[in-house]
């Protein structure tokens, strides 16, 4: 019968080693793989309705029951482009949401947004059916890269009349959220939701946490890619 190799127990060195290995671990809510996880996930739906309800200052019950969707959009037809946006849901009343996390500011990014808004737009919308079934589409940017437009954290675009402001309607609404102008001190909801996303510091967020019942849970969340090491490889790969 063959031994079986006697499996020798961890030196106090070796295990103090690994510690400080994973203490010196950083992982980032803007990692694609760790924005779906948080965001993209229906058994973690009330962190998206609570960002959600800061970003767009709305009740949190305007996103209950929401349905995150299969993320693709285009592509109707079999020629036409397709996109895949990372976070895609609809409300309740009909209006459809869309969230990406861009590290990098690209070339031409304001047509893609335009893409991926009138993608949305026209989605479902059926031969002979009245106008009036469009529903308000909002896209919304989150920014690792400063927004060249403007010098705000929180950027509103609608389509208005460049002489008095009037609103056209409201059906188009993007939002672009500036990771690069966080002050030191995060002042408001959104400012404190941005700042867990942009930081890579675990004792950031715990202290977010702290503050914050939804984000404590955000945290928790996250914490796992350090006690996790299949996790982590789907971090890494991302």
């Amino acid at each position: 019968m063959a031994k079986h190799k006697k499996l020798q127990p961890q030196k106090p060195v070796e295990i103090m080693e690994n510690k400080k290995s994973i203490d010196n671990m950083r992982f980032t809510v803007r990692n694609d793989y760790a924005f779906k996880k948080l965001f993209g996930r229906q058994e973690n739906i009330i962190i998206l309705q609570e960002f959600l309800s800061v970003v767009l200052e709305l009740d949190k019950s305007e996103f209950q029951d929401i349905i995150i969707e299969n993320p693709t959009v285009g592509n109707y037809y079999a020629d036409e482009k397709q996109g895949i946006l990372d976070i895609k849901l609809t409300l309740q009343n009909g209006q459809k949401i869309s969230i990406e996390m861009q590290n990098l500011w690209e070339p031409h990014y304001e047509k893609r947004t335009y893409f991926y808004w009138a993608s949305r737009y026209l989605e479902y919308f059926k031969q002979g059916e009245p106008y009036e079934y469009l529903s308000k589409c909002i896209h919304i940017s989150i920014l690792n890269t400063a927004f060249p437009l403007t010098s705000e954290i929180h950027s509103i675009y609608k389509v208005l009349n460049i002489k008095d402001f009037s609103n056209f309607g409201d059906d188009l609404e993007f939002h672009f959220l500036d990771l690069t102008k966080l002050k030191a001190e995060d002042a408001t909801d959104l400012e404190k939701w941005l700042r867990f996303i942009q930081t890579d510091n675990f004792k950031i967020r715990e202290q977010l946490g702290k503050e914050n019942a939804v984000m404590e849970y955000a945290n928790g969340i996250m914490n796992q890619f350090f006690s996790s090491k299949e996790e982590r490889l789907k971090y890494e790969a991302a």
